[in-house]
């Protein structure tokens, strides 16, 4: 679908995504359904996985202080839960646009107010579908979010600094953590590296994050080219 055409049937007044009734808000989504998403809770800051009121660091996780991931920080929107994983699917599986940009705006309000308190990223990244699914599905759901965060927090984004060489089996189809990161091997590659050269840090953006291998695969990538400081911003968080 041409970006322009999309940019028009975002702007024309649609019912709530969630309840179908009129939103008066200034996007399809009702103050009641909006109140009432799974918004993400206290959580690690390294992985973004929700911590019980009962552990003993408040701030980190048992697995992150152990093995620290490859990026700094992993912050959602939500948790993957109703009504979030059935818009998230329409969006992905259904062109959903609308539903789709709902939900970027309300992320772009988190990095948003993350981002006051301290230093922004030099630049936002969406992690790369492989050209064969990008085929089939006809569009990146990263890439689609990624341009509605750039647009609202005046963060510069680039769409093809970093590629998807293979086409892998769905993460979530790996039962061992082993399993996941040899089926990410040599998946990612550096495409630009006299862009990325000049930046020192970068936010990853995706819709879901769920093992943590696909960020961690393109993070590591990322370091090995001098990025510094990679932060991962995503939709929704699922448990592992």
């Amino acid at each position: 679908m041409p970006n322009l055409y999309r940019r028009l049937l975002q702007s024309i007044p649609s019912p709530c995504i969630v309840c179908g009734k009129s939103s008066q808000a200034a996007y399809s989504l009702c103050p009641d359904c909006e109140t009432d998403l799974p918004w993400a809770g206290p959580c690690c800051i390294r992985c973004g996985e929700e911590l019980p009121a009962t552990a003993p660091n408040p701030r980190s996780c048992a697995g992150c202080t152990l093995h620290p991931p490859p990026f700094a920080s992993c912050s959602a929107a939500f948790r993957y839960q109703s009504p979030i994983d059935s818009l998230l699917s329409g969006f992905k599986f259904k062109a959903r646009f609308e539903a789709g940009n709902v939900l970027a705006l309300l992320l772009a309000e988190k990095i948003a107010q993350h981002y006051r308190n301290t230093t922004a990223p030099d630049l936002l990244l969406p992690v790369p579908l492989h050209q064969k699914r990008l085929r089939q599905r006809g569009f990146n759901q990263a890439l689609e979010i990624t341009r509605v965060v750039s647009r609202k927090c005046g963060i510069p984004s680039s769409r093809n600094a970093i590629v998807k060489m293979r086409d892998t089996t769905a993460q979530t189809k790996m039962h061992s953590a082993g399993a996941r990161k040899q089926n990410l091997k040599n998946a990612f590659r550096v495409a630009d590296n006299v862009l990325l050269h000049r930046v020192k840090s970068v936010a990853l953006i995706d819709d879901v994050v769920t093992t943590m291998a696909t960020v961690s695969s393109v993070s590591r990538e990322l370091r090995g080219c001098g990025i510094r400081h990679i932060d991962i911003w995503c939709l929704a968080r699922a448990n592992r």
